[in-house]
């Protein structure tokens, strides 16, 4: 791991080294964090916690071998091991290592007594591997050995769902809606659930009246979400202003798959993915973790995030790219090589010029479909609420959010010429070979059949997107115009897609 700021002087208590940790994990300095909770761990070397989040503060870094060791110490010297097990394995779950994960809650349930979370995260995670039968059997003895609480019953009625055993999972996920003292995540999550089975069914006004249920329970707890939210989008608003007056200027093979989220960017992925010549990264954090605490040193009161990046120093920058590199190498655990590297991730469309600036060589892949179905498939995702998924509470703030997100693409795209590309996932549906064909010239790599199986490939992959059910089908159009199911709830709002919709050419 290495570090892009003079080493600081630390404090000796241990109260205020856990201060200091927290703080620089808060700006991204992961290397500060580190050498805080390594001066910790020295003054109180049997505390496993310490251990434990050093282990994360490596993971979140992607230095994956130093957190592995942390980790395993934490295990090692903890008097309840199965706590310990237990956060690791949340640890490994924040950065997306399933795999990690998932070896972590497999040891816990080797014991006697196991923790119900542990079945629970297993559950999912066996649930995203496509190891049904195995997710099938974790949930039902989570179910058997302490009976119809919340968590049980929803990882069951969830493998339910996964299996097609659709009447069933109705059933269960009906029972944990209607528990009026209830988890009211839980309770949430139960109501998400409904609506996909009522839109399964045509029945798209419960399918609505289901998901309005779930929001209005998520908006209980989403205050301090969607106060970063308009922080944001406010900051969001400054870049779509400043972005004419900063020219992006054009060696690494590298691709940014970009564009909104359920815009068909993994689909797309995967389709590229299944190439020879390339190596994916899928929805990872590297760029983020590795970027952003060089560039917010660059930001004071009298500069912009923008104006930051004029200010980057070449030993910055190449520093940047070594950490990028050497992290997604971690994640993926294999060295890249000289195939070309895909990283997949919607959230990235926010960074176009910093990756631009550190990356000149780096082609843009955005991914577009209709704005009026983008906008229905965020607004129906059940998802924990974060400052990016607020928005996703109304159908309003939904369709708000996405116009603020891809007009600053539309924007962008100009700048960046021939370094970028559009691809709609309608024509994928349409007409795979065509698409496929477009986009591999476009990236410099040969034809290859293979990319027309690709569901083939994902099969044999752990899908970190939250799509890792419908990637590994063939291809098939149902939610080309699925939007026009609910189209009397879109018409209030639709003249703030328009500008879009014209952009885009959709209409």
């Amino acid at each position: 791991m290495s570090s892009h700021r003079s080493p600081s002087i630390l404090p000796s208590d241990l109260g205020a080294l856990f201060v200091h940790s927290r703080n620089c994990l808060t700006r991204y300095d992961f290397q500060g964090a580190v050498e805080a909770l390594q001066r910790a761990h020295k003054l109180e070397p049997a505390n496993d916690k310490i251990l434990v989040d050093l282990g994360a503060a490596c993971a979140k870094a992607y230095d994956f071998a130093a957190a592995h060791g942390w980790f395993e110490e934490a295990v090692r010297i903890s008097a309840t091991p199965a706590a310990a097990l237990i956060a690791v394995g949340h640890a490994w779950l924040e950065v997306r290592n399933f795999e990690a994960a998932q070896v972590c809650f497999e040891r816990i349930l080797q014991e006697k007594q196991a923790p119900l979370v542990a079945s629970i995260r297993l559950s999912e995670i066996y649930t995203r591997m496509r190891r049904l039968e195995d997710a099938e059997r974790v949930s039902e003895l989570a179910l058997r050995t302490y009976g119809p609480v919340e968590g049980a019953v929803s990882a069951r009625a969830h493998v339910h769902r996964q299996m097609g055993q659709l009447d069933r999972a109705e059933m269960m996920f009906g029972a944990l809606a209607g528990r009026a003292n209830g988890d009211p995540s839980v309770r949430a999550f139960a109501w998400y659930e409904l609506a996909g089975l009522h839109d399964l069914k045509g029945n798209y006004d419960q399918a609505m009246n289901a998901l309005l249920e779930a929001k209005a329970l998520m908006r209980r707890g989403a205050g301090s979400a969607l106060k970063i939210l308009q922080q944001k989008q406010g900051h969001l608003k400054e870049m779509a202003q400043r972005a004419g007056e900063t020219e992006l200027q054009p060696a690494r093979k590298l691709a940014l798959l970009c564009g909104h989220a359920r815009s068909g960017t993994t689909l797309l992925e995967y389709v590229i993915d299944a190439h020879p010549g390339v190596a994916s990264a899928e929805e990872s954090m590297v760029f983020h973790n590795t970027a952003y605490f060089p560039l917010g040193q660059g930001v004071s009161r009298n500069t912009t995030f923008l104006s930051s990046l004029d200010w980057l120093s070449p030993r910055t920058i190449r520093q940047i790219r070594a950490d990028y590199f050497s992290g997604i190498e971690s994640l993926l655990g294999e060295p890249i090589g000289e195939r070309l590297l895909l990283d997949k991730n919607p959230a990235n469309t926010f960074d176009v010029p910093s990756i631009a600036r550190i990356f000149p060589e780096n082609k843009f892949v955005a991914s577009l479909r209709d704005p009026r179905d983008v906008c229905l498939s965020c607004f129906m995702q059940p998802v924990t609420i974060l400052p990016d998924t607020a928005a996703w509470l109304s159908l309003e703030g939904t369709i708000e959010h996405y116009a603020l997100i891809m007009s600053l693409w539309a924007t962008w795209k100009p700048c960046l010429g021939e370094l970028a590309i559009e691809v709609r996932y309608e024509d994928l549906v349409e007409n795979l070979e065509r698409s496929a064909w477009r986009v591999l010239e476009f990236l410099g790599l040969s034809w290859d059949d293979r990319v027309t199986r690709f569901h083939e490939h994902a099969s044999r992959k752990v899908v970190r997107s939250p799509t890792f059910a419908e990637v590994t089908k063939p291809l098939y159009g149902s939610s080309v115009g699925r939007w026009k199911r609910y189209e009397k709830y879109f018409e209030p709002h639709l003249a703030k897609l328009a500008p879009l919709l014209r952009a885009f050419e959709y209409e």
